[in-house]
């Protein structure tokens, strides 16, 4: 019995180091992480307007598709989203660009592996400027005829960030 103490008491006290030490590691790497975050989204944002300055803002989603948010100092706002096409093993993650007003302006897929000939046509230049591009705030995007599950699920997560935009317009 004494042996079973002492064993759990030994095993409690390495776990307890442990988890220190995790914490502490966790403590000097987040800020590590953050900014690493922060550069990647940097490299996109500079990729949709070349040139600009931004700020991330800090916005409220119920929906779970806004992933962040940025005002492009300036030109408007661009808002991250995530969202699940037909491919729902990967998520498609878009960049949505807003002017001051809250007109879309453009979306660029940061990452996206939907069926090439269907779900790829969401984001081709042409359907994006007829499909999104000068939408206003509260104005629906339309679908794309057969890339329905796509084009849905790209339309849930405009409305989303129209939603957010619109907040921050006032």
């Amino acid at each position: 019995m004494k042996k079973a103490l002492q064993l759990v008491l030994f095993l409690g006290i390495i776990a307890t180091i442990s988890g220190i030490s995790v914490g502490y590691v966790n403590s000097i790497t987040e800020p590590i992480i953050q900014d690493n975050l922060l550069a990647s989204e940097i490299t996109n944002l500079e990729a949709m307007y070349p040139g600009a300055e931004f700020t991330a803002l800090e916005v409220s989603d119920d929906s779970g598709y806004v992933q962040g948010a940025y005002e492009v100092v300036g030109e408007g706002y661009a808002v991250k989203v995530q969202t699940t096409g037909y491919n729902s093993s990967t998520p498609i993650i878009a960049l949505v660009g807003f002017d001051s007003e809250g007109t879309i302006t453009g979306l660029m897929a940061i990452q996206q592996q939907e069926t090439d000939g269907f779900g790829t046509k969401c984001f081709e230049d042409a359907n994006i400027d007829t499909l999104y591009v000068g939408k206003a705030l509260g104005e629906t995007v339309d679908l794309l005829s057969g890339a329905t599950v796509t084009s849905t699920a790209i339309q849930n997560a405009i409305t989303a960030a129209q939603t957010v935009v619109a907040e921050l317009v006032g």
